[in-house]
Order: C-alpha cells, then sequence, then structure tokens
C-alpha cells in the first residue's frame, strides 16, 4: 500500500451518526487549504476561503 502509514489529524464528535456522515461528505467536497484550517483549529478562516474561487 503506497499511502501507508496513516496519520489522524482531525476528528470531531457528534451524537448522531446521521450529522457525522453528512459532515464527511461536505467536508470531502472541500478544498485542500479549507481542509487544513479545520486541522489547525483555524474554524474563522472558513468564510473567507469559502468565497468564489471563479472571480478574476
Amino acid at each position: 500500500y503506497k499511502r501507508r502509514p496513516v496519520e489522524l489529524v482531525f476528528y470531531y464528535e457528534f451524537n448522531d451518526i446521521n450529522q457525522a456522515i453528512d459532515f464527511e461528505k461536505q467536508v470531502k467536497g472541500w478544498s485542500r487549504k479549507k481542509k487544513e484550517a479545520i486541522i489547525n483549529d483555524n474554524w474563522e478562516l472558513l468564510p473567507e476561503l469559502s468565497k468564489n474561487r471563479m472571480k478574476k
């Protein structure tokens, strides 16, 4: 396996399995920079990183 060993860098606890699944699906669609922001506990950066990247 080429992608081993795996290191856990982020986790979040949910009370409801459906919320956890929805959050996982949402995060999978995020950019690398947004994922790095939550890994580094910089949640306040998410609105800025969420702005339209297609602007010229």
